[in-house]
């Protein structure tokens, strides 16, 4: 224990004239019989030496509306958790997200009654400025977040052995594993998050419970799903963390496409089935610290395989999977409480994680139009996808000379006109010479001429276009949308031989 107290003790000793720390010493003037803890995961960190972010105290011997009148006097008091002895507090001068990552957590000891239906705020919270921090703590969920540091005595308490299961990597339930999950379900997503993220082993006891109640799941509200499985995604074993919910039964409840995708077997281009070759995928976007969004389109990009699939062994095929998979991505992002950002960039990654780059068939004027498809500022996105996608399917190299090439011509072409925003005539001079009012027309017109453009881009010639866009103007709707960049024929040599050419 001396080599862990001497950690939290030089930690004491780093923070002790920081001035967003300065409110423990003034505690202790003010109220010198007061007892303080830090609690909790940075507890925990500290002895781990991973950087921590989320500091939790805990306040004894002090009565909650003299602790609430103290801190109002040295910052913000956020009170929502005032009832049961809970505030955040920012001190004067810091701001979340600006020099401060997390408010503080200042609470009294409390104890916890659960309502028991697992729900994450069913419980009856009782403080009591006196009660014994071993109490307080008995209420956490696993022994290794079930330390504190009294900072008077700079003493650990460790009543549930959690020292000896940080030493042995363990992740395990306080007490009865049982009453823990069913104090709030979604402790279960925590163990693997914490497993993720520190490399631990569940216990088995802790492991077995949560297979016993894994169906429960769906009974937490999505927002709460979302925050623990977007850390498991973000860690650096995102793989392990996906099948460990495979084997739990968890990713049938939340991801049951994924999940059946298991035993669903490719063509001559593949060694493994469709779930093999996800979760290698995302595991291969979190060893490279890839951004959310990327890892979500890794683990998804195929997830429209199952339902595309005809015929069998070798020569089986997947078309329009894309397509199919882009829609079917939506639906499990929306499931899972994602933001409408993440979900539309996510989906478009899928939409054209197909991309074609046989660069001895497609021309500058096909580079441009598939950078017009996905967009100038998304070729890394897209590159970096691909790069998961072919370690995800066992290919030794990440970026081989093909994919490289490709990248070399995205970024010469980029600065030529590739989207509508870029042609020389706006659309307001548009309807203006061509006296149309604004509506779905003046997008078709529009794209007829970026199609022109992104084959020859010196046609991106004001006066050109005015004439042009004359002659197309007398074109119907129809035949317009035939001039769109869209062109059939990268849409059906995307689809030809394409699982090769990964």
């Amino acid at each position: 224990m001396e080599k862990n107290e001497q950690k939290l003790i030089n930690w004491q000793k780093q923070i002790k004239d920081l001035p967003e720390f300065v409110f423990i010493a003034k505690l202790f003037e003010q109220f010198p019989q007061s007892e303080v803890y830090l609690v909790g995961g940075a507890v925990r960190d500290i002895i781990l030496e991973r950087q921590t972010k989320d500091y939790d105290f805990v306040v004894k011997c002090v009565l909650a509306k003299e602790l609430e009148d103290f801190f109002s006097k040295l910052g913000e008091v956020n009170l929502v958790g005032k009832s049961f002895g809970v505030f955040k507090f920012v001190p004067t001068g810091f701001h979340i997200g600006d020099n401060l990552t997390e408010a503080f957590d200042i609470a009294l000891p409390r104890t916890e009654v659960a309502g028991m239906s697992g729900g994450y705020k069913d419980f009856e919270v009782q403080s009591d400025a006196n009660l014994n921090i071993e109490a307080d703590l008995s209420r956490r969920d696993f022994t290794i977040n079930a330390l504190a540091w009294n900072l008077k005595e700079q003493k650990i308490v460790d009543e549930f052995s959690g020292l000896q299961d940080l030493e042995n990597k363990i992740i395990k339930a306080i007490g009865d594993p049982a009453q823990r999950f069913q104090e709030d379900y979604t402790r279960m997503l925590r163990a693997i998050r914490f497993s993720c993220q520190l490399n631990f082993t569940i216990e088995a006891k802790t492991f077995a419970e949560i297979k016993t109640k894994a169906k429960k799941i769906k009974t937490i509200a999505p927002e709460r799903i979302n925050e623990e499985f977007t850390k498991v995604i973000m860690s650096t074993r995102a793989e392990e963390g996906i099948r460990m919910m495979q084997e739990i039964g968890l990713l049938t409840e939340l991801i049951p496409e994924l999940a059946s995708s298991s035993g669903v077997t490719q063509n001559r281009h593949h060694i493994y089935d469709v779930y093999e070759h996800s979760v290698r995928a995302l595991g291969a976007g979190a060893q490279r610290d890839y951004k959310l969004e990327v890892r979500l389109a890794a683990m998804l990009h195929d997830i429209g395989k199952p339902q595309t699939k005809e015929g069998e062994g070798e020569e089986s095929t997947f078309y329009n999977h894309d397509i199919v998979g882009a829609k079917i991505a939506k639906k499990i992002l929306k499931r899972l409480s994602y933001s409408n950002d993440v979900i539309d960039y996510t989906v478009h990654l899928v939409r054209y994680h197909m991309f074609y780059y046989a660069l001895d068939i497609v021309s500058d004027s096909g580079v441009r139009r598939l950078l017009s498809r996905i967009g100038k500022d998304n070729i890394d996105d897209f590159i970096n996808l691909r790069i998961c996608d072919r370690l995800g399917m066992g290919r030794p190299k990440a970026k081989p000379w093909k994919l490289m090439e490709l990248e070399r011509r995205f970024k010469e072409v980029q600065l030529d006109p590739i989207t509508p925003k870029m042609i020389a005539l706006k659309g307001d001079e548009l309807m203006q010479l061509l006296k149309i009012t604004p509506g779905p027309r003046v997008g078709l017109i529009l794209n007829a001429l970026l199609g022109e453009i992104l084959e020859d881009p010196k046609k991106n010639d004001h006066d050109y276009l005015v004439t042009r866009a004359q002659e197309i103007n007398k074109l119907s709707d129809a035949e317009l949308k035939q001039l769109n960049p869209d062109v059939k024929f990268y849409e059906e040599e995307r689809k030809r031989e394409l699982h090769q050419e990964k």
